[in-house]
Order: C-alpha cells, then structure tokens, then sequence
C-alpha cells in the first residue's frame, strides 16, 4: 500500500486555503495540521477569498486535524511529512528554514523569498537536506502555460519571434498586501508570475528595461518590463505588464500573446479561459486544455517526487531564486530609468 503523506500548512489565507482543498482531492495525501495566526480562520468563522474562480473554495469546517497559532508549533509535530508554507513572503524563509531544520519537506509558495538575498540561503539550505523542496510557482503547471513552454521548446510553430504578457486585477486589500516591505508590491507578489515564466522558458535575459509606478501597497504596484537576450536581431522580443492598481470592481485577468514564424497563440483567462491559435490561409483554432488549475498539478507532482523517491527538479529551485535577482533588477531599472544587468 502506498504511503499517505502527512501534510502541515501554515497559514489559512487564500492560497492556503486553496492547498487544503486540493490536497482533499489526493489520495496520496492527508493534512493533519493547520497553522495560522488569526483565530477566525482556525475555527472556520472567517476565511479568505481568492481572485480566480477555484480558488479557496472549500474551508476549515470539518477538517480533522490539529490546529496551531503558531506555525513553529505545527513544525515540532513529528508526525508531519509535508510543511506547506502560505504565509506572508517576508515570512518565507524564516519557516523554511525551521521546516529543513527538522527534517520536513517542504512546499513553499511563491515567490521563493522576500529578496534575493533570502532566496540565496533557501538554495543553501535545500543543498544540504535531504529534504525535497518545491518552490510553488504555478505558471509552469497551468494547462496553457505548458502549452505555451512547448511550443517554444518544440518549435512547433517555428520560432518564437514574440512573447507578451500581461497581468491585472484591482487592489487586493489588507494589512500585508497595503505594506510593500511584506509583500513587496504587485512587483514582487504579482509581477513574479510573469518574470519567472519567463526565466523558465528562455533562461536569464541579459537585461532588463522596466517602468513603473508606486500604488497603494507603497511600494511598485504596476510594472512594464522589456526583457533583454543577448541584444540580437535574432533574439526574442519579450515583454509583460503587471499591475493591482486597476480599479475597484476591474476584477482580474492574466493573458500571453506570443508569436511565432508560422503561428500566432493568443491566450486569456478572465471570466473565461481561452487559448486561441492563429495561422495564415487557415481558420482560427481553439485549444482545447487540460482541465484544472496548475495549483493542483504542481501540488501532484511534489507528493509523486517524494512518494517514488524521484530526484526534484533542483534547477526549477535554483530558477525561482535568480527570478527574484531579475524582479531586483526590474525595481533598479524602474528607480534609475536605466537599462539593467541582471546579476547572479
């Protein structure tokens, strides 16, 4: 019989509360313990919402596991395989580092850290475990997504002569999103979505051009980025948008357009989600996608690496880490009105 994994999260916001619902679709995987430093969520009389339908669906109510107020409590718990960590980026690397300490796996959402300099020790740490450790950055897991990735890795559409992405909503609200020292702005919490994508597809661009504005977190709240390869006609024209500063009621919505010699991808998920092809002399196709979000298929791969003991993919680790170098290059370029090197 195999293995059922026993998982500890901490921090019931919406992306935790989203990780419990899909770790109750996965045979594989039990939570047996919660952590979150606000009462109300803990006893299931409050709970947080989240910005793209499916997320945080289901709640705290009924849930047969241990509840903590203190996350490094839930880490102590020697029962626990899995230490799923939702909590504020600020306060990442403190709990990964406690959760390596104790020989726990870990999940960490994104991004990997608060700066480059914590994302650094996190490689560090993870290096010296045995434990496996995923950095959750779920672009690489949505359908679309990966379609996308294979497409410029496959040339299936010949090559890739423009990528474009943009990323929006209104102002989420709330103490650690209203302060950029926490949540590092839509720059760092948003924005990185798009960056580490783009890392993951055509590696570190050599530079980055970017302007921006502050927002209501105080810090940079929208954000157009030129990622910069190697200065060549023959390199990729990349770009992408990035802002919570959309009005009230704006919603949100994520989109690429990327084109290639022989094709054209157009992709967005608002209400809906749609990824259309266009080529020249023939109808406009709709791809057809995997159902489900890459949450969950990102958190189906962690528990299937630890369960057949399968090598993690450390440069997917090390790549979450060096987009926190090229988000640090983006602010500078921003601050400085100046094209930046990305340095590693």
């Amino acid at each position: 019989m195999t293995k059922r994994l026993k998982v500890g999260i901490i921090g019931l916001g919406s992306m935790g509360s989203t990780h419990l619902d899909i770790y109750s679709k996965i045979n594989e995987a039990e939570v047996v313990a919660v952590a979150d430093s606000i009462q109300s969520r803990l006893d299931g009389s409050s709970r947080a919402e989240g910005n793209i339908s499916g997320q945080a669906e289901g709640g705290i109510n009924g849930l047969s596991a241990k509840k903590y107020l203190n996350g490094m409590d839930l880490i102590k718990n020697s029962e626990i395989d899995i230490v799923d960590i939702c909590v504020g980026t600020d306060l990442h690397f403190m709990f990964v580092e406690a959760a390596l300490a104790s020989g726990k796996h870990v999940l960490v959402e994104k991004p990997l850290a608060r700066n480059y300099s914590e994302a650094k020790k996190i490689i560090q740490l993870a290096e010296n475990s045995h434990s496996y450790v995923m950095s959750a950055m779920c672009l690489r897991y949505w359908p679309a997504w990966v379609y996308l990735k294979e497409a410029i890795a496959s040339n299936k559409y010949g090559k890739c002569l423009s990528l474009n992405f943009k990323r929006q909503t209104s102002f989420p609200g709330g103490a650690f999103y209203s302060d950029h020292h926490q949540c590092g702005g839509a720059l760092l919490d948003l924005h990185v979505h798009d960056t580490d994508f783009v890392n993951y597809c055509l590696g570190m661009p050599d530079e980055v051009f970017s302007q921006g504005y502050k927002g209501p977190s105080g810090g940079i709240d929208h954000i157009v980025t030129n990622y910069i390869y190697s200065k060549s006609d023959s390199s990729t024209l990349v770009s992408s948008e990035g802002s919570w500063t959309m009005q009230e009621g704006y919603g949100f919505n994520m989109s690429y357009t990327a084109n290639f010699e022989n094709g054209t991808l157009s992709y967005l998920l608002d209400e809906d989600e749609t990824l259309n092809l266009f080529r020249s002399g023939k109808d406009s196709e709709s791809i057809k996608l995997k159902d489900g979000m890459g949450y969950e298929f990102e958190i189906r791969t962690f528990v299937d690496e630890i369960l057949t003991g399968k090598n993690t993919n450390f440069e997917l680790l090390r790549q979450a880490a060096d987009t926190i170098a090229i988000i640090e290059a983006e602010k500078t370029s921003i601050e400085t009105s100046s094209v930046v090197s990305i340095k590693v």
